[in-house]
């Protein structure tokens, strides 16, 4: 009974994000630096035909403008795929929306990579030949790639750690707590390599010279600024939410074995294996409550609830061991009553005339 009201507590407290509107669909932009360059060499083409030292250089002129054409071919070629990356990258997420429904959260990569990889082989063809201004461009798609790289990274470590804590969540409704435990941790693990990626990606992204890429597509820094740092802050929130989680079922333990213990009538050590769930409640409603403060508004309802109902689990194994230590020493009508007032205590979370 109280581990399905503490698992609907974490049921509505985890989102995905998307990097919709990151990259901008400019198509226009991707030929600007060329026009320029393909309307003087038409004019110079005029003035031909005056001596063998001209011809000379209008043959020049001409061959560097055909590989200034294909650069910037290239260049535009690389700048879609980029934008189709992203595309798959945002279907994907779409994906985990609901990410503790049945299906798995790990986000397919193998696409959205070999995008990446044919920018990347387009942009290093694309230098042969390269002006200045594209050599600029190309290296702020690099960056682009980098990026994109380091942030495909993250979620797919946030794929598996969301993956986890489903597998956590059947292991509760099975009662099965030490492998609860275990795959809690593999879920912190993997959400720290997430944490570890992102750090990494965060710094890639402060790189990227944005000014450079004006010619070819817009990114809006501000808004994957902002999506950054709410990602960041997801996954720190994340992080509570799974070591909560593995303290949860390691209080679940010692909370069972009372209970056989009870039923079977050793009294000493129910009560000493409820007072070991109560230290172990208590560690896990700390982990909550201690993140409420700085945590995004939209975790923190999730937090308080987490908070309130480990509260009340706490001080219910702590009543129950007072309870089972009267029972021990025979003193059955006062054992009821600490009993009674762990029942009150347990569902004081469900009670809407209760101040929290």
């Amino acid at each position: 009974m109280y581990r399905r009201r503490a698992l609907s507590a974490v049921g509505g407290s985890v989102a995905t994000l998307s990097l919709a509107g990151c990259l901008g669909d400019d198509d226009d932009g991707s030929s600007q630096g060329t026009n320029t360059e393909e309307e003087t060499e038409n004019e110079e083409e005029t003035d031909t035909d005056t001596d063998d030292g001209n011809a000379e250089t209008e043959s020049e002129e001409e061959t560097t403008g055909q590989t200034v054409d294909e650069s910037a071919e290239l260049i535009a070629t690389a700048d879609e795929t980029l934008d189709e990356a992203v595309d798959e990258f945002e279907a994907a997420l779409d994906d985990t929306d609901d990410p503790l429904g049945e299906r798995s959260n790990a986000i397919e990569t193998r696409p959205i990579e070999a995008r990446i990889d044919d920018a990347e082989t387009n942009l290093a063809a694309a230098r042969d030949g390269a002006t200045d201004d594209q050599l600029e461009t190309i290296a702020a798609l690099e960056d682009v790639v980098e990026f994109l790289r380091d942030f495909v990274a993250v979620f797919s470590a946030f794929g598996d750690a969301m993956d986890e804590f489903e597998v956590w969540e059947q292991y509760l409704d099975q009662e099965r707590w030490e492998d609860a435990v275990r795959v809690a941790e593999r879920a912190e693990s993997y959400n720290d390599d997430a944490m570890d990626s992102m750090t990494v990606a965060r710094s890639t992204f402060d790189d990227i010279e944005t000014d450079a890429l004006k010619d070819v597509d817009e990114i809006d820094r501000v808004e994957l600024e902002v999506t950054l740092e709410e990602l960041e802050d997801m996954l720190t929130v994340l992080d509570v939410f799974f070591t909560g989680g593995r303290q949860f079922a390691e209080a679940m333990i010692p909370f069972d074995d009372a209970i056989t213990a009870l039923e079977a009538e050793r009294f000493q050590t129910a009560a000493s294996e409820f007072s070991a769930a109560d230290a172990a409640f208590t560690k896990a409603y700390h982990t909550f409550t201690d993140a409420e403060d700085d945590a995004p508004a939209e975790f923190r309802s999730d937090l308080i609830d987490m908070s309130c109902e480990l509260d009340a689990l706490s001080d219910a194994a702590a009543y129950y061991a007072l309870g089972a230590s009267e029972y021990a020493d025979g003193n059955y009508s006062r054992g009821d009553e600490y009993f009674a007032d762990g029942e009150a205590a347990a569902e004081r979370c469900n009670r809407s005339d209760v101040a929290l």
